[in-house]
């Protein structure tokens, strides 16, 4: 199977038309038509229907599509780093990573790894941690920094590097600070909240400790995936949320922490990787760094 005729199946896939497809590629049509009948020669099926002008997917090249991108991913990034290799630099490492670390980790990691390996290329892609994980299963990352989940899961490999606790948290002129008893689930519940999307691990566990106490979740009054700015609209409002720590130490008396030890999540930082991918040895640096010193930098404000 030759990768340039698969990346003119992929064109076509995604156009839908052969002339669509060929100026996409700068490639004539019947070039391009050649590559896909080279390719349905080599795999043994038909990869499209025609529709009237158009061409559709067979539900053998539905199969191929699937599996083509990640593989184009993995074919581009073997190419750079050996064009990098061969230009005298050290290689590049794609990096997928959560507010928590970007924050505290990464500048200095990568100051650390600029200073240790100067022609590293790094590439940054910060994100929510469940969307770089998809990001790493499709090939588009080699790494993931972030919440390492407590399931295992047979094509990663995850290596934990410290533990994080995520509580209540509230602004400092919240109401619910003046109380002088222990604050309980039930009063947490008559509040309004700003808190992540329903995709998120700590948003899912902090729904199902209402729930499985025959409460109703929080009432999401500010839903957003933007990290960052939990903590700084809920500084100024009536509203709770669940942050780490971290968070609250580095709000410097903004925000306070409303103990409850059954709201308090005790979770794994750490990276994941794919299982069966060595990983470079630009990449195995920034692990080491990360290893090294990571713990210390994420315990810096305690």
């Amino acid at each position: 199977m030759d990768l340039r005729d698969l990346k003119y199946f992929v064109a076509l896939a995604q156009a839908g038309n052969t002339r669509r497809a060929a100026d996409a590629v700068h490639r004539s049509q019947p070039a391009l038509i050649k590559a896909i009948t080279r390719l349905e020669a080599s795999v043994g099926a038909r990869l499209f229907e025609r529709v009237g002008r158009g061409q559709r997917l067979s539900a053998a090249g539905a199969a191929l599509l699937a599996r083509a991108t990640p593989l184009l991913n993995a074919a581009d990034a073997v190419r750079d780093e050996v064009a990098a290799l061969g230009q005298g630099t050290a290689g590049i490492v794609r990096l997928g990573c959560g507010p928590l670390g970007a924050e505290y980790l990464l500048p200095t990691i990568s100051q650390r790894l600029l200073q240790e390996a100067p022609d590293v290329q790094l590439k940054l892609l910060i994100r929510m941690n469940y969307e770089s994980r998809i990001e790493l299963r499709d090939g588009n990352l080699d790494l993931v920094l972030g919440f390492v989940p407590e399931h295992d899961d047979a094509d990663f490999v995850y290596d934990t590097l410290l533990e994080d606790i995520v509580v209540v948290a509230a602004g400092a002129g919240h109401p619910i600070l003046r109380a002088r008893k222990p604050v309980t689930l039930e009063q947490l519940a008559c509040y309004r909240w700003a808190l992540p999307n329903v995709s998120v691990a700590s948003r899912v566990w902090l729904d199902q400790v209402f729930e499985s106490r025959g409460l109703t979740p929080p009432q999401t009054q500010i839903e957003t995936n933007s990290i960052p700015l939990i903590p700084r609209v809920i500084a100024d409002t009536h509203l709770l949320s669940f942050v780490s720590r971290r968070t609250i130490q580095a709000s410097r008396g903004r925000l306070r922490e409303i103990p409850l030890e059954t709201t308090t999540l005790v979770r794994n930082f750490g990276l994941t990787y794919p299982k069966d991918v060595s990983l470079s040895p630009a990449a195995e640096k920034l692990v080491d760094l990360l290893r090294e010193h990571g713990q210390a930098l994420f315990h810096k404000m305690d």
